[in-house]
């Protein structure tokens, strides 16, 4: 089983995701990217758009209004503010 990567999805309401999964997908300024653990180390700016991630190859889905990803080889910190849960 592949390691897994901590995800924190952060609002001014609290914390709204925090979790281990599998893979993060975000669409950055310069378009979508998948995040495993071990990935390097970057800082980018979220568009508004749609976030997924797996757990388990259970896929969840998020409508985030943009924001600033901060990633580390064994987490990502996503700083939004807004994120609602897609059907």
């Amino acid at each position: 089983m592949a390691n897994q990567i901590g995800l924190k999805i952060i609002t001014p309401h609290g914390v709204a995701v925090n979790c281990l999964v599998d893979i993060v997908t975000v669409k950055t300024i310069t378009g979508y990217m998948g995040i495993l653990y071990g990935h390097i180390s970057l800082v980018s700016t979220i568009v508004p758009s749609e976030i997924a991630y797996k757990i388990n190859n259970k896929e969840y889905k998020l409508s985030i209004a943009g924001g600033i990803l901060q990633v580390e080889h064994e987490f990502v910190k996503i700083l939004t503010d807004e994120v609602d849960s897609i059907s």
